[in-house]
């Protein structure tokens, strides 16, 4: 991060030029990235094993419970309480709480030495979630 700060200061056209590179507004570098970023953990994933976590109900439940239930409401309830005098940051602060970072749960599982195909699973699940209850989380 200090490299890209740097480079950033240090060369001001660099900016423009990277975000000049972009496919129907999605930034080719950011793509990159990601894709960069998530492959180690999935690549470390058994397919052929994901049908045994998806039948573990008891942790697919409680996933979706904190993720959809206590997650979104304890950070309504933090960003009232903390951020009162701020409406803006408030509100921008109860949307990343419904709509939490799905890519960046795969490097933490694997630095902490979790179970892959569990994660794998929970992201995959977390991401439809957030498709289909995003906007009506929102709404509220």
């Amino acid at each position: 991060m200090i490299l890209g700060v740097l480079i950033g200061f240090k060369l001001p056209w660099i900016s423009p030029l990277i975000n000049s590179q972009q496919v129907y507004s999605v930034s080719l570098p950011i793509a990159v990235g990601l894709i960069w970023m998530i492959y180690p953990p999935l690549a470390s994933v058994n397919y052929r094993n994901l049908g045994k976590v998806t039948r573990s109900g008891r942790v697919m439940g409680l996933s979706l419970v904190l993720n959809w239930v206590v997650g979104p409401f304890l950070m309504f309830f933090l960003a009232w309480f903390l951020l009162a005098g701020f409406p803006l940051l408030r509100d921008g602060v109860i949307l990343i709480g419904l709509a939490r970072c799905i890519a960046m749960v795969l490097v933490w599982n694997m630095l902490a030495g979790g179970d892959e195909n569990y994660a794998a699973v929970l992201v995959a699940v977390n991401a439809v979630f957030q498709i289909l209850l995003f906007s009506v989380l929102a709404y509220f």
